[in-house]
């Protein structure tokens, strides 16, 4: 699109008032002032959403970059924030690997997207596989866990964090529904997914990544995700 100048505008708009018989000088001018100030804005309301699309286009293309990256390196970094989805031990487990490694960390089980607070952290891990002594101890069920690890993954997002799906305690942990709907919210929302061997025994979350286009980190064992951990 030409860029319309407010001198060629008011230039454009007397000529033509000229062209049409002349008339009124103080008329004529007022006319190409109105036509120069609404050229104006048109071309301030077309640069300022063409600046809002390239804006929200480099946001997307850093999220989908900085996931890609952290895949490609086989590295997820910290400062991280560890919540499971489905009361599990597999969020301290992380988060104790972390604070050995000296990587800033907190694990927190019971953050909901009313009390998740970014503070300086770049990652968010989420646990996938239910504990129903866990969830039973914490009065919750899958179903609230899945509600709960949504909202939380959703703030996580618009803080700009990377969101790390992690299910890491084996096929314990893929034995009925309630560990495949909670297995399904959290990758769906990863930009990440990490494994071990054994979680993967059986190929799924390797097929999953390839049909639905997510960077996957495996390892090969619980013990090994600390080597992957910056």
């Amino acid at each position: 699109m030409k860029k319309i100048t407010l001198a060629a505008a008011i230039g454009t708009a007397a000529l033509m008032m000229t062209a049409c018989g002349g008339g009124d000088t103080a008329t004529t001018t007022a006319a190409a002032t109105e036509a120069a100030t609404t050229a104006a804005t048109t071309e301030a309301a077309t640069t300022a959403a063409a600046a809002d699309d390239a804006a929200e286009t480099e946001a997307a293309a850093d999220a989908s970059g900085d996931a890609s990256a952290t895949a490609e390196e086989g590295k997820i970094t910290g400062p991280f924030i560890i919540t499971s989805c489905g009361q599990t031990p597999g969020a301290v487990m992380l988060n104790m690997m972390a604070q050995q490694n000296g990587i800033e960390s907190v694990a927190d089980n019971a953050v909901t997207a009313d009390t998740f607070d970014p503070g300086n952290a770049k990652t968010l891990i989420v646990t996938a596989g239910t504990s129903g002594k866990g969830m039973g101890a914490a009065g919750t069920d899958v179903n609230a866990e899945i509600a709960r690890c949504e909202g939380v993954i959703a703030k996580a997002k618009e803080a700009g964090l990377t969101v790390v799906g992690a299910h890491i305690e084996g096929m314990a942990r893929r034995t009925d529904q309630a560990d495949q709907d909670s297995i399904d919210c959290v990758m769906s929302n990863a930009d990440v997914m990490l494994v071990i061997d054994e979680s993967d025994s059986d190929g799924w979350f390797t097929n999953y990544a390839a049909e639905n286009g997510k960077p996957i980190i495996k390892v090969k064992d619980a013990l090994s995700i600390a080597e992957v951990m910056q």
